[in-house]
């Protein structure tokens, strides 16, 4: 049936679903390397540095392909760009899974990362677009984007570990099957209604920068966003290895669980704490967050294993405060004119604490080996963290006093 005689509800709902699902293919292909990280060391033999710069590569081209793409998708329609997003996908999952060499890893990484900066903006531009008019169908697609991007960063390593540990050809399934995905979901995309053409004077590259009224705000958000990006970072290029260290196991599978569990803990707290004043949310993130990087040092440190749990809990719960804290505290704040501009900003700061701090790991891993280097970097990063809770804790106390 052409589109044009479909009903929109019918068109809506096809967009909307299509939406998601690129949503999900794209953040759960993006961390399923983390889970085969060891397994990859062992095949290559590449050292702890080259394993972190493979991660950090990705994240270095999401943010420039981000940038371009959404305000891009503005003007050509969201469609082209996530059909683009989902063959770069596509053609990350081959040479991930055909590479004769490290270097070829590093093109996959290249590849993905074009994949999700071309594809995240105008996904989640669409879930707005076709979620329908109103406060209610906009928090339905933010709640349905929370749901798809969070989940699927946990199910990428989660599915890639343990098709790896159980399943033939470990070091290719995972990617076979997730190229199967990608091109199901393509498909989806495809039937989605052509866009209409726009009338446009030339494209602009998108512009940053914060207003001056609301700069001390912005500052504390994005020192908080900037530390609890930097953990889930570092978490998904070198966790599930330090875990396979501490538990003395070679389990693909158990090691990936570790890091689905603190991205799936973080997914609920977005949820649950939505209700919660934005500055506060961001402060008690900061002292949990420290205080799931306190665990994760003693259980190196002491030998615990068991503690990789509560770790992983702790971690996972202060990143999801911190994180819909920020979100909420920048959207109360920001005028309606600027907030593209801060939010571009903002992601920007966010995306440097995902993939900066990480490289900082695999340098120290030369001279002191990975367990080590990680669990040096998280206290630093926990102690950063507890410097910054009390400034929060003040800028509360300086909005309540009275004018």
């Amino acid at each position: 049936m052409p589109e044009s005689v479909l009903a929109p509800a019918v068109t809506g709902r096809r967009s909307f679903t299509a939406a998601a699902a690129t949503l999900a293919a794209l953040y759960s292909g993006n961390n399923l390397p983390s889970a085969l990280y060891a397994l990859l060391r062992g095949t290559f033999g590449f050292s702890a540095l080259v394993q972190t710069l493979l991660y950090a590569t990705a994240v270095a081209v999401i943010v420039p392909a981000l940038l371009v793409s959404g305000p891009l998708s503005d003007l050509v329609g969201r469609r082209g760009p996530m059909l683009f997003a989902l063959g770069a996908f596509l053609a990350g999952d081959v040479v991930f899974a055909l590479a004769p060499g490290t270097g070829w890893l590093f093109v996959a990484r290249i590849a993905q990362g074009l994949g999700m900066g071309a594809g995240a903006a105008a996904a989640q531009a669409m879930l707005g677009d076709s979620a329908g008019e109103g406060p209610r169908g906009q928090r339905r697609a933010a709640m349905t984007a929370t749901a798809c991007v969070t989940f699927g960063l946990a199910l990428g390593p989660l599915a890639g570990g343990l098709l790896a540990q159980y399943g033939p050809a470990p070091r290719h399934l995972s990617f076979a099957v997730h190229a199967a995905a990608v091109l199901a979901v393509a498909c989806l995309v495809w039937r989605t209604p052509r866009p209409a053409p726009v009338q446009v004077r030339g494209w602009r590259p998108p512009r940053l920068g914060v207003p001056a009224a609301i700069r001390r705000t912005f500052v504390i958000v994005a020192a908080s966003s900037f530390l609890a990006w930097a953990v889930l970072g570092m978490f998904s290029a070198v966790v599930p290895s330090l875990v396979g260290t501490l538990l003395g196991s070679a389990n693909l599978a158990v090691a990936a669980a570790a890091l689905a569990l603190m991205i799936a803990t973080s997914g609920f707290v977005q949820f649950g704490a939505r209700r919660l004043p934005p500055t506060a949310a961001q402060a008690s993130g900061l002292v949990v967050l420290a205080a799931g990087l306190a665990v994760l040092v003693l259980a190196n440190g002491a030998h615990l294993p068991w503690l990789v749990v509560p770790a992983m809990l702790g971690t996972g719960a202060g990143h999801g405060l911190v994180f819909t804290g920020a979100l909420a505290e920048l959207g109360a704040v920001t005028p309606p004119e600027e907030r593209g501009s801060v939010i571009g900003t903002y992601y920007v700061v966010s995306y440097v604490g995902l993939g900066g701090p990480v490289i900082g790991v695999g340098l120290l891993a030369i001279a002191h080996g990975l367990p080590s280097a990680t669990v040096l970097v998280a206290a630093v990063i926990g102690a950063c963290c507890l410097v910054l809770a009390p400034l929060v804790f003040l800028e509360i106390r300086r909005r309540n006093r009275p004018q």
